[in-house]
């Protein structure tokens, strides 16, 4: 039997990057995203923080692209977010970092975003939801 393939335009992509909010001597995790996250959102007409997002650990920001048609599309959108964020980030005294994971700072010290989807999350999974001290890039296609 053979499979029927509906054609489509071109393929698109988004990305997503998780990055670290580290402390620029120390280079420890530090939890501001939401206090940066709510001053964007604040500042912009719809009160939306725009392609900067919450995640599961408030040392944790999320910078993602539109529908993109292209590799450097995507770098442009990015690499636009990444300068949205620097001036809140230099003014704290924060780097942003892009790393699979933390390479010192203590799981245990990290506290949860409010959203109430993080809550249920570690409110089902417990040990290993507040162990998931792991930042990833997602490519969508």
């Amino acid at each position: 039997m053979p499979i029927e393939f509906a054609s489509s335009p071109r393929p698109t992509l988004g990305v997503e990057v998780e990055l670290e909010l580290v402390d620029r001597e120390t280079r420890e995790l530090v939890s501001g995203a939401h206090e940066i996250l709510t001053e964007i959102a604040q500042a912009l007409p719809d009160g939306e923080p725009g392609k900067a997002k919450a995640e599961l650990l408030q040392s944790t920001i999320e910078i993602i692209t539109g529908i993109c048609h292209t590799v450097r599309e995507a770098k442009h959108d990015l690499a636009a977010s990444l300068d949205d964020l620097r001036p809140y980030t230099d003014r704290d005294g924060l780097l942003l970092m892009c790393s699979g994971t933390h390479p010192f700072s203590d799981p245990a010290t990290q506290v949860i975003s409010p959203d109430p989807r993080y809550q249920r999350l570690v409110d089902e999974m417990q040990w290993p939801a507040r162990q998931m001290q792991i930042f990833g890039i997602h490519v969508h296609v």
